[in-house]
């Protein structure tokens, strides 16, 4: 089927009166992907998600919701209203499960659509509105806008069963589109009428950008043939995520007489792929430099957990709580960037301090406020010091201030972490340590190396390094070849194997290797049955004997019972019944003395089963700003003395420390933070007071108290 129609796409994103050049998290526009289900090669699919009520999730959270409608919709079969209606119902059905077992509930508002020809299909969950327009002919979407009721709706995330609006529509050359939050329906309708008629569709979003007084999150489309020449600069990108991912250079700034550049997009098939344009959709800050946009996404910090509504609880009034003082430091460096007469290093150092002024002058107890303006001064003055080398003594002042604040507002431990060991070309991501042997597994080359702590445990006894040649990929073992190897983990009962207290590692293939400590010649294997039911093993662990196996993808957690010595048996499943959890995105997980499970997710949320059923677990006490979304692995610390858990966060480089009922203890974090730049999980041994971190290819540790 030919392809009829492209779309020209440019949003508009405006938080307390000011527009944002970057696109708002939760816009998506994706042609299909190389492996779409048959019938959708030429479609275009597209979405805009939106927060709603009381607590406003991280950015990535809208981003996620958004991907993954579009990842379901080109997954699925039969025609285009049934596939937009179930994709909807899904994520819909996904997020009111998430709400049903975590603490923090959230909500959002989704209007999407899909382009296949000339028709267009648009589904709505939630509160927004759409306006479709040819010439001098609008049509709104769902209803009238001056049919309020017929606007709203309740959120996703609410009830198990949403209201889904579907229209379809027919498009033809220059049909223009804008989906938007419920803010587009406040804006005068004779006005923004006249504003999508305009001649282009840059014309369009800067025309919106005077109409718009306070907020909106808009999506602005203009469906034009393949072939069709466009008067705008353009250039070629694969979707609107990769043009997110990749912010644009500095642009000129723009004369009285022409609107400053902004973001378009050309989006179609797979060979034309997305063209990104310069229009007048960004408003005043498109002009900040690469990496001030880089800071802005950093320094914009998670919600605070668990918020009540309140005066400032509003999906609008709550952006711009966290992004005036953002926009504060981003006017600060336009004014710097454009000073004369000085090199590009004296401008920078200046902007620095200058942010600085602007960071002190925030009111103490606006802790967002305070956090997002020294996370400003603290990348700002790491790029001057890459701009020179050797920087200036004032930079070195700054950052010292800066991590004391932050440190101070987030309860953040600074400690002096040794390097135990590196691993040559290594990306070591699991971690075991029993007494003093530490085990790691390199999973970029496959193998398990053994090495010897010395007495002061932060390095090894020379020469201890031993790679465990029956635990790496093609090694053999009795008749088996070992796979790729899903995970490593210690077993101290030893009933399911040959004898107990040994290293195990299990691979891809179901063969399940043990090693004793001091012979690790004289390894044993066994091929466990079953594995046809396996999807995807994550990891492993022992209780009582009982191997248990993650296994996201079939949304289960195998478990694998011992007799004479092995595992002879198939594998029994942990959930049974209708009303399973849906485990899909677990990362890691653990099991207590008392064989309690607890599971990590992928946002960062944990979930505690006993017997299967679901127990009450909630991260209390945690500093505002504090940001759990990215945890991506875990340690369960079963000392007597010390029972805990500890978290790894790559996005925030540190290791969380809590209870075991998930209140806050610690959080620590590196003097040099670069150490931390790749962590990728934990370790707490509580007889040593030692924190072991693996990060990148180097086995790291820090003293739990300093």
């Amino acid at each position: 089927m030919p392809i009829e129609y492209e779309a020209l796409i440019g949003h508009l994103y405006i938080v307390g009166g000011r527009a944002i050049s970057v696109a708002p998290p939760g816009l998506l526009v994706e042609a299909a992907p190389k492996r779409a289900a048959r019938g959708r090669e030429t479609d275009t699919f597209f979405a805009l998600v939106t927060p709603a009520g009381e607590t406003i999730a991280p950015a990535a959270f809208y981003e996620r919701m958004a991907q993954l409608a579009s990842d379901e919709y080109f997954e699925s079969s039969g025609s285009v209203t049934s596939a937009l209606r179930d994709v909807l119902a899904n994520i819909n059905e996904n997020l009111f499960e998430h709400n049903s077992t975590d603490p923090r509930r959230y909500e959002a508002n989704v209007i999407a659509g899909v382009l296949r020809g000339a028709d267009l299909y648009l589904g709505k969950i939630g509160t927004g509105a759409g306006l479709l327009a040819l010439k001098d002919v609008t049509q709104a979407f769902p209803a009238d806008f001056s049919d309020k009721a017929a606007l709203k709706g309740v959120s996703m995330g609410v009830e198990m069963t949403p209201e889904i609006k579907m229209a379809k529509y027919t498009v033809s050359a220059n049909t223009r589109l804008l989906l938007a939050d419920a803010a587009l329906a406040e804006q005068p309708l004779d006005e923004v009428q006249a504003a999508v008629g305009l001649e282009d569709i840059g014309a369009v979003l800067a025309k919106l950008r005077e109409i718009v007084k306070t907020q909106i999150t808009l999506l602005a489309l203009e469906f034009v043939p393949p072939d069709q020449p466009v008067a705008l600069p353009i250039k070629e990108t694969a979707s609107t995520l990769e043009a997110k991912a990749a912010p644009p250079a500095a642009a000129p700034a723009a004369s009285a007489d022409a609107p400053e550049p902004g973001t378009l997009r050309r989006s179609g098939t797979r060979g034309v792929g997305v063209r990104k344009a310069l229009s007048s959709a960004a408003g005043s800050t498109a002009n900040v430099t690469e990496s001030m946009q880089q800071a802005f996404e950093r320094i914009v910090p998670a919600p605070k957990e668990g918020g009540t509504r309140g005066l400032l609880s509003s999906p609008a009034a709550a952006g711009v709580t966290v992004l005036i003082p953002v926009f504060v430091v981003i006017l600060v460096v336009i004014f710097w960037i454009s000073g004369t007469g000085e090199s590009e290093f004296d401008q920078c150092v200046k902007g620095a301090n200058d942010t600085a002024v602007t960071a002190r002058g925030i009111a103490s107890n606006d802790v967002t406020g305070t956090l997002a303006a020294w996370n400003a001064v603290l990348q700002l003055a790491t790029n001057c010091e890459a701009i020179k080398e050797g920087g200036d003594p004032s930079l070195s002042i700054l950052k010292s201030e800066a991590r004391t604040i932050i440190d101070r507002l987030l309860a953040v431990q600074r400690r002096t972490v040794s390097v135990v060991d590196t691993f040559p070309n290594a990306e070591l991501t699991q971690l075991v340590i029993q007494g003093e042997d530490v085990y790691v597994l390199d999973s970029r080359n496959q193998f398990v190396y053994r090495v010897t702590l010395a007495d002061d445990g932060l390095s090894i006894v020379p020469d201890s390094r031993v790679p465990i040649q029956a635990m790496r990929r093609s090694g053999q073992v009795i008749q088996y070849t070992v796979g790729n190897i899903v995970d490593i983990a210690w077993e101290e009962n030893g009933a399911g194997v040959a004898q107990s207290n040994v290293i195990t590692a299990l691979d891809e293939n179901g063969v399940l290797i043990a090693c004793p400590p001091r012979f690790l010649q004289d390894c044993t294997a066994q091929e466990l049955r079953g594995i046809e039911t396996w999807e995807t093993p994550r990891a492993i662990d022992f209780w009582e004997g009982r191997m248990y196996i993650l296994d996201p993808g079939a949304n289960q957690i195998w478990r694998y019972d011992p007799s004479g010595g092995a595992y002879p048996g198939m594998p029994l499943e942990y959930f049974t019944g209708e009303r399973r959890p849906d485990i899909s995105r677990a990362l890691d997980f653990a099991i207590t003395n008392e064989g309690d499970i607890y599971l990590l997710l992928q946002e960062g949320v944990v979930v505690k089963f006993t017997s299967a059923d679901i127990q009450p677990f909630a991260f209390v006490g945690f500093p505002q700003g504090q940001s759990l979304n990215a945890n991506s692995a875990m340690f369960l610390n079963l000392n007597p003395i010390a029972q805990g858990l500890y978290f790894v966060n790559r996005e925030a480089r540190s290791v969380y420390e809590t209870t075991m009922a998930g209140t806050f203890i610690n959080s620590y974090r590196a003097s040099d933070e670069e150490l931390f730049g790749q962590i990728s999980n934990v370790y707490a041994d509580s007889d040593q007071q030692i924190v072991y971190v693996l990060s990148g290819n180097s086995l790291l540790a820090f003293r739990r108290n300093e």
